[in-house]
């Protein structure tokens, strides 16, 4: 097994791997896997924490994350939240990024955005800081309150991080959810890809009246083919990401109201009406594994055909 830092430890001989990972996936020849060890012996048989087909992208960003707690005591508001403290929000109560803020880094980004434990640093300041940034520039800092709704929540942290790199969205963890980013997010921050055939479904891709069908896998199951995006040409409006999300994973918090649904994102309230679209939620062929069906109408839906012909 290979480790961060590049030391090798090697198996127990005679260990057979598991043939799935821990979503039920199954671990396929040249899959790449991350293991972890479920004690400190270093030839313990380790399990299988998830897996990732040959054709997801391997680019992984590891952030160095300083922390800084602000102090404000000269005017009654002392840092309420120490140094070992903050580690633990962040990194798990172990400290190794195993846990914490940083197991759902890894989580929600199929493993393309980590923290590095060992870089990490947390420190307790006294001063101010004013930071201006030139227009369009993408910041590096992050700033949270000591409060439930703040550092005390994984996704208000990981909100505040997505805002640095570029895109805001009220809705998944930018917004009020306790759960991973959304297709649209996803996309942009390119942590997943559609599925195939799905990148670009114009008019081309989608004549009246025909129906294309997809098979969709939950976004929590992995990066490859979760999303459909819908580039309707056929009219002056914005692009369309549709995909499946079940409450489990790092969506494991997905409220009952969104939770084992077909979801469509847009750059405002989605009327599928003013795309001359019908999107059907199909039957569940696999474990959280929906076929989903889109057509496209001139005048009226029912040029689409019924759901139980598909």
């Amino acid at each position: 097994i290979r480790q961060g830092d590049g030391s090798v430890t090697p198996m127990a001989l005679g260990y057979e791997p598991p043939s799935t990972d821990d979503l039920g996936q199954p671990v396929v020849p040249g899959a790449v896997v991350a293991v972890v060890s479920r004690n400190s012996t270093p030839h313990s048989p380790p399990y299988a924490s998830h897996s990732r087909t040959p054709d997801a992208t391997d680019q992984k960003y590891q952030q160095r994350l300083l922390v800084i707690i602000m102090d404000y005591s000269a005017c009654g508001l002392p840092a309420s939240l120490t140094e070992a403290a903050a580690r633990t929000v962040f990194l798990g109560a172990n400290g190794d990024g195993r846990g914490g803020a940083a197991q759902k880094y890894e989580q929600c980004s199929y493993g393309k955005l980590v923290l590095n434990a060992t870089a990490f640093t947390a420190v307790t300041v006294f001063t101010h800081y004013t930071y201006i940034l030139p227009p369009g520039m993408k910041g590096q800092s992050s700033w949270l309150q000591t409060s439930a709704s703040g550092v005390g929540r994984w996704a208000s942290i990981l909100s505040a991080t997505l805002h640095n790199y570029g895109y805001l969205d009220f809705t998944s963890p930018t917004g009020a959810g306790d759960v991973c980013p959304n297709a649209a997010e996803l996309a942009y921050l390119g942590w997943a890809t559609p599925a195939q055939g799905a990148n670009q479904v114009d008019s081309r891709a989608l004549p009246v009246g025909a129906a294309l069908s997809f098979n969709l896998p939950a976004t929590y199951l992995g990066p490859n083919g979760s999303y459909i995006r819908v580039v309707p040409d056929w009219l002056p409006t914005y692009n369309l990401y549709i995909a499946v999300r079940v409450n489990k994973g790092g969506d494991a918090q997905l409220g009952s109201p969104w939770a084992n649904k077909v979801h469509i994102h847009e750059v405002s309230t989605v009327l599928l009406s003013n795309y001359n679209l019908v999107v059907y939620g199909g039957s569940w062929i696999g474990t959280d594994i929906l076929r989903v069906h889109i057509c496209r109408y001139r005048s009226a839906p029912q040029e689409c055909p019924p759901v139980a012909s598909l």
